[in-house]
């Protein structure tokens, strides 16, 4: 037997055999008018923090299984219970939708209702707008500093149920008080690993808005702003990957005209 501490997360990536003792359909325990929506069941041979056998929520099979071959994608992480519970998909799924942190807590929720936890998942998704204002040589990209230092786009991270242009006008709204126009026909994306070792993907659109618009700051997550030339935003950035993005955005700009 191998005991699993909480917080351990050294099991992400890997593949196990969940034993599912609690299928598709399965009255919950405790709350007996709550039905699993999903397969829950354990890994053998692994004990986690409660002296039973780690638990699994597994993500992608729409049927009751006995048993599934899966990748750990998520930990769940409980800070008021003395065990973690980890999220699988079948290994076809690995970096699909599924994977990512939304909706990963949107499915779980039927029972980490109950606790005060926190996802800890390997895929990540952001989405935001190359914001500007203005015309060819007049045309000024609007940058953002945020806590940690990067200098890039407004953006933040995809809510269940949103899609990316609607969580890059949500987010531009929130962090710059900007109402944008974005355009049908940009699109473009990077994917990046953390220092938390997960795989974020960041997605971008071209977002217009009126060069009279107020800019309002969100203070708690932005510290610095600027209204730049495309030459000053290119040596204002200082990610390589949000440069490539900048400059696409201009190329695509220019062609529209």
């Amino acid at each position: 037997m191998t005991r699993i501490e909480k917080g351990n997360k050294s099991y992400i990536g890997k593949s196990v055999t969940v034993t599912v003792d609690r299928p598709i359909g399965t009255p919950h325990p405790k709350h007996p008018d709550i039905i699993y929506p999903i397969n829950y069941g354990y890994v053998e041979g692994l004990v986690a923090g409660d002296g039973e056998e780690q638990d699994v929520y597994i993500l992608g099979i729409d049927k009751p299984v006995d048993t599934a071959e899966c990748v750990i994608i998520a930990v769940v992480m409980r800070e008021d219970d003395n065990e973690d519970k980890w999220v699988g998909v079948p290994a076809e799924l690995v970096g699909s939708e599924l994977c990512y942190e939304c909706n990963i807590v949107h499915a779980v929720h039927f029972q980490e209702q109950f606790y005060k936890s926190e996802v800890f998942a390997l895929y990540e998704k952001t989405a935001g707008a190359v914001t500007y204002t203005g015309e060819g040589k007049d045309r000024r990209y609007f940058l953002i500093k945020n806590n940690s230092g990067h200098i890039g786009f407004p953006k933040g991270h995809v809510e269940y149920g949103e899609s990316e242009r609607e969580t890059a006008l949500r987010e531009v709204f929130e962090e710059c008080g900007l109402n944008v126009i974005l355009s049908d026909d940009f699109r473009a994306e990077y994917t990046f690993r953390t220092l938390d070792e997960t795989d974020k993907t960041s997605v971008f659109f071209a977002g217009y808005f009126d060069k009279d618009a107020a800019v309002k700051i969100q203070q708690e997550e932005v510290i610095g702003d600027w209204l730049l030339s495309y030459e000053d935003a290119m040596n204002k950035l200082n990610w390589e990957q949000d440069r490539e993005i900048l400059r696409k955005a201009e190329e695509f700009l220019n062609g529209e005209k």
